[in-house]
């Protein structure tokens, strides 16, 4: 087993670390981009200090997947306002062959596409340590610390962790992916040293795992899960009051523990790099549909005019809202997710075990001996015009039979959108959009109407498989 899996991380390196060649033109364009941006803040009289970060900065990276990351570091003392929106103007300069756009994190940055490398410029405030202004003021001391604590060896590891948690889907703390981090996956090698030990010891990890690499905390975990109430706790070796790990969502970390599992005992290349989809049909995913016997609902809207970053959080929030509504109403929800192709197609999908209801539901009142509420039960049931039957007594409690006022779970979207669905909860900017644009609910087999687009189709044929792609090795 062990030589199949030293011959499957051979392969991968093979792949996964950029030859010279490539290492001199991702360089060199890093350069390029420094000088631009230099050039830029000196035309817009900004004192600022610019420098590579991120995974090139501390050769990371993966072969053909390089992203370069640039830094403005601007004086401490610069005014917030005038932080976000100088440093804007800057990158936007010195990316404007490129069609800079902006982008969010935790606080506005610039991205651009030269060929087929992203490019991020980023602000931030050339700080002491730990006396952070804003999020990003971390990176430069990460940038620092991994490249003082990893080898060339560790390095190779972290390409190997990075690229099978690439081909598992459980890479990118971006809210679309909810994720590990490439910081994370740093973090992860320089404790457990290797892959294999991180994959080892990730089938055994519990919920509240704690990492502390710095030993900030001096091995109290009771301390550190009380300050950190999330799935997975990795403490940022350069603060302590951060969780590297905090974007991690239950699905993404449980996701890694499983196909951790799964190639420890049956290892296949295909956990790093998986096979292609078979062929796709807009047929075959309708037959696939009508096979299930379920109600399949699709909520689409228009383009939302958010950054991506921005939007992401927002249609996932609008997600749970109709969720919950239709749980509220009585319907049975199996499943939910969100497809967006980040241009003008967004469909919310919202499986339930039926579309209509019956007429009628059991409703359950107070306990008999409990006074004051079952009086209030009768009078509110007893002439009730909804009340179909009863009330009655059923062991120690009321109970009546009433007619719902929604059996159609269209009629409940349509009359909780009809104002853009803020009286549930749907963000402002999603609301505006639907009261501007307009919605549409698609059932079914309606839902083929957009496989069209092809990452849409893609993205339906995984949902009706319902199973990571390694699961089909």
């Amino acid at each position: 087993m062990s030589s199949k899996i030293d011959q499957i991380l051979r392969t991968v390196l093979t792949r996964a670390v950029p030859k010279d060649a490539e290492r001199r033109r991702i360089l060199k364009l890093s350069q390029q981009v420094i000088e631009s941006v230099s050039s830029a803040a000196r035309r817009f009289s900004l004192n600022t200090e610019v420098s590579l970060e991120g995974s090139v900065a501390k050769d990371t990276w993966i072969s053909g997947e390089a992203d370069i990351d640039v830094f403005l570091k601007v004086d401490s003392r610069l005014d917030s306002s005038v932080f976000k929106t100088m440093c804007l103007k800057v990158a936007k300069e010195a990316l404007r062959n490129y069609k800079p756009r902006t982008r969010f994190s935790d606080h506005p940055y610039v991205e651009a596409f030269i060929g087929k490398c992203r490019v991020d410029v980023v602000p931030c405030y050339n700080v002491d340590k730990g006396m952070w202004r804003s999020a990003t003021d971390r990176t430069p001391y990460h940038t620092q610390y991994v490249k003082q604590h990893l080898n060339q060896e560790l390095r190779n590891e972290v390409r190997l962790l990075k690229r099978f948690m690439k081909g598992t889907g459980t890479y990118g703390a971006e809210i679309r992916t909810g994720g590990f981090s490439g910081m994370l996956c740093e973090i992860l090698i320089l404790h457990y040293k290797s892959l294999l030990n991180t994959l080892k010891s990730a089938t055994e990890w519990r919920d509240g795992m704690v990492i502390d690499i710095e030993n900030h905390y001096k091995g109290d975990i009771e301390e550190v899960r009380d300050l950190f109430d999330q799935p997975l706790i990795v403490i940022d070796p350069v603060d302590k009051a951060r969780n590297v790990a905090a974007a991690v969502r239950h699905e993404r970390l449980w996701e890694f523990v499983s196909a951790s599992r799964a190639f420890l005992k049956k290892p296949s290349l295909n956990f790093f790099y998986p096979g292609g989809q078979r062929k796709i049909s807009s047929s075959g995913i309708r037959r696939r549909i009508q096979k299930r016997e379920t109600s399949i609902v699709g909520i689409k809207v228009s383009k939302i005019n958010v950054p991506i970053d921005v939007f992401w959080g927002q249609i996932y929030k609008a997600e749970r809202c109709l969720a919950n509504l239709l749980r509220g109403k009585g319907f049975s929800v199996i499943r939910t997710c969100s497809f967006s192709d980040e241009d003008d197609l967004n469909i919310i999908i919202l499986e339930l075990d039926e579309k209509r209801l019956p007429k009628t539901v059991k409703q359950f009142g107070p306990p008999v001996e409990r006074r004051i509420e079952s009086e209030r039960f009768l009078l509110t049931h007893l002439k009730s015009t909804d009340t179909v039957s009863g009330p009655w007594i059923e062991k120690d409690r009321w109970v009546v039979l009433k007619f719902r006022r929604y059996t159609d779970v269209e009629k409940v979207l349509k009359d909780y959108l009809s104002d853009g669905g803020r009286n549930i909860g749907i963000p402002v900017t999603i609301s505006k959009a639907i009261k501007k644009e307009g919605y549409e609910i698609l059932v079914n087999y309606q839902i083929g109407k957009y496989l069209y687009n092809k990452k849409f189709a893609e993205f339906m044929s995984r949902y009706l498989s319902g199973r990571p792609t390694w699961m089909n090795t």
